[in-house]
C-alpha cells in the first residue's frame, strides 16, 4: 500500500497550482488576443468612416459626374486639354486621384481590407481607374512624376482581384 506524506500532497498542490497557472495565463492570454483584435476592427472601421465621409464631402463639392467621370476623354490631346484648361476636370481629378492615392495607401499596408473598399466604392473606383488609365504613363512622363497615381494602380489591380474571387460584388 502507498504511504500518502506530506511531502506528497505538497507535490501535489504544486503541481496543481502551476497546471491552474498556466490555464489562468492561456486563458487571459486568448482575452488580450480578442481585445486587440477588436481594437483593430473599431480603429479600421473609424479609419473607413473617415475616408466615407471624406469622399462624400468631396462629391457633394464637385459635381462628379457632370465634371468628370462623364466627360468623354477619346485621346491624349483631350486629356490634357481638360486637364489644362477646364477648372472642374482638373480639380475633380485632383481631388478623386488624392482620395484613391490615399485609399490605396492604406490599402497596401493593409489598415484597411480591399473587402471594404469593394462593398463601397467598387464601381466608382473602376470607372476612375478605367478612364484616367490610358493616359497615366504619357502624363507620368511629362509631370516627371513615375509614381504619379501608382497607388490608385494599386488599389485597382487589387480590386479587381478581388472581385474575381467574388463574382457576386462586381457591379
Amino acid at each position: 500500500m502507498v504511504e500518502i506524506t506530506y511531502q506528497m500532497v505538497l507535490s501535489t498542490l504544486q503541481t496543481v497550482g502551476i497546471l491552474v497557472g498556466i490555464v489562468y495565463y492561456i486563458t487571459i492570454m486568448r482575452n488580450s488576443q480578442r481585445n486587440q483584435q477588436m481594437q483593430l476592427e473599431t480603429r479600421q472601421a473609424q479609419l473607413f468612416m473617415q475616408l466615407y465621409n471624406r469622399y462624400k464631402d468631396d462629391t457633394r463639392d464637385l459635381d462628379i459626374n457632370k465634371s468628370f467621370l462623364d466627360v468623354e476623354i477619346e485621346s491624349l490631346e483631350d486629356f490634357q486639354r481638360l486637364y489644362e484648361d477646364d477648372e472642374d476636370f482638373s480639380r475633380t481629378l485632383a481631388a478623386l486621384g488624392g482620395f484613391y492615392e490615399g485609399i490605396g495607401v492604406m490599402v497596401r499596408e493593409g489598415y484597411i481590407p480591399v473587402r471594404l473598399v469593394a462593398l463601397q466604392w467598387a464601381g466608382v473606383t473602376r470607372r476612375f481607374w478605367e478612364k484616367v488609365e490610358p493616359f497615366i504613363s504619357h502624363f507620368r512622363e511629362i509631370r516627371e512624376f513615375p509614381r504619379a497615381w501608382s497607388e490608385t494602380e494599386y488599389l485597382y489591380n487589387e480590386l479587381m482581384k478581388y472581385l474575381e474571387e467574388h463574382p457576386e460584388l462586381k457591379t
